[in-house]
């Protein structure tokens, strides 16, 4: 089995699942004019698709185990094309929305196959690497795609986006079709009802795995907090012309790069436990930066985006680590694990998005407020019992 092969095959199909909300972000802030509605039902077209997204997870995991690894992740991408084309024809925010739960569900497959095609094929240090060069690799997804997308949405219109992310959807699902091979063997008892009540029971009751997906969760509600709340403070607040927009998303995700390669070197020297304390640390150091300048009335686009870049710099070395270490802490199947994995993380960033929604009011406190309470929960799960375990890993 030629890993590398796999895992760029895997990646080509998280780039573009990826880039279903980071393309259209730039539009965001003229939707309501475009579609007749308001900036709160505007964002729930983030919050709801990533609620859809966790919840279809729980299923899709079991899914994966019963009917292995490639035919349920081509479904997913078929579907995920499907989606695209109705987000693109939509008529009103109320089918915009809804294509776009329909598009989280879909895309909901790839994030529970790839992390159970990584534990089928690599060992745990190849699996700390193997997720550090996966988040650099899909991190170009929400770099390139806000850049393209003001300029796609400036020049050719928001629809455009989404046809866009059908074409590419369906060019990765006949590479998939072609060239993936499948790395998990069939279970034929996954889908039994109480399999499933067992396993998932199992992983509940086990304290170390859900500290670790409390940590990674909240570090991406962090990031589905900017993604919901930036357009309408940098383009509609701050003036930032829309197909500039992308170059402020792109500072952000570079310092996820860096923390990503980071996590990778350290692999080499270092052990999880360290990884994990140098991104909780620089998670607290963000969050207590946004706070000061919010409170300072230091608020520009530039010093906005260089405070959450600190929180996603933190991000690279805490997503390289938490998978690994939620996955090996239960003896659960894997597809359950990476299920809830992706499930959890997926529902504490959907209540982010979903809070600034509620609370929009044009600024950017709901969107600091959200950011410290989500640190303050990484902060004290680490120290709840995150420290310990980790230290302990190899």
């Amino acid at each position: 089995m030629n890993k590398r092969k796999i895992l760029i095959l895997v990646i080509s199909a998280s780039f573009i699942t990826l880039m279903s909300t980071d393309l259209y972000i730039p539009s965001m802030a003229h939707m309501p004019g475009l579609l007749g509605t308001s900036p709160e039902m505007v964002k729930l077209t983030v919050g709801l698709n990533l609620l859809g997204y966790g919840f279809a997870t729980l299923l899709h995991g079991p899914l994966s185990e019963r009917f292995g690894r490639k035919p349920v992740l081509l479904c997913g991408m078929a579907g995920f094309t499907l989606a695209s084309l109705f987000c693109a024809v939509a008529a009103d925010i109320g089918q915009l929305i809804a294509a776009r739960v329909f598009q989280g569900i879909a895309a909901a497959v790839e994030g529970v196959v790839v992390l159970a095609i990584i534990r089928d094929i690599f060992s745990e240090k190849e699996q700390v690497r193997a997720i550090a060069v996966y988040g650099i690799a899909t991190a170009l997804a929400p770099a390139i795609a806000p850049v393209l997308g003001g300029y796609i949405h400036v020049y050719f219109g928001w629809r455009m986006n989404f046809y866009l992310l059908a074409c590419l959807a369906l060019a990765v699902t006949v590479l998939l079709t072609l060239y993936l091979d499948e790395s998990g063997k069939k279970d034929h008892h996954a889908l039994d009802l109480k399999e499933i009540y067992s396993d998932y029971f199992s992983i509940l009751s086990n304290r170390s795995f859900l500290i670790y997906v409390t940590i990674g969760g909240c570090s991406l509600g962090c990031i589905f907090a900017f993604i919901t709340a930036a357009p309408f403070i940098l383009i509609t607040n701050h003036g930032v012309p829309t197909e500039h927009f992308g170059y402020y998303q792109g500072a952000i995700v570079l310092t996820f790069v860096i923390g990503s390669l980071l996590a990778a070197r350290m692999t080499r020297k270092q052990g999880t436990g360290d990884i994990l304390r140098i991104g909780v640390y620089s998670a607290a150091g963000g969050a207590l930066l946004l706070l000061a300048i919010m409170v300072s009335g230091w608020e520009t686009p530039v010093t906005l985006t260089f405070a959450v870049a600190l929180l996603t710099f933190a991000d690279g070395p805490i997503f390289a680590v938490v998978p690994t270490l939620a996955m090996n802490s239960t003896s659960s199947r894997t597809g359950a694990a990476a299920a809830m994995i992706v499930a959890a993380e997926m529902a504490i960033g959907s209540v982010a998005a979903l809070f600034l929604s509620w609370f929009h009011d044009g600024t950017a406190w709901p969107m600091m407020i959200t950011m410290q309470g989500l640190v303050l929960v990484i902060v004290l799960a680490y120290m709840g019992g995150a420290k310990a375990a980790g230290a302990s890993a190899p």
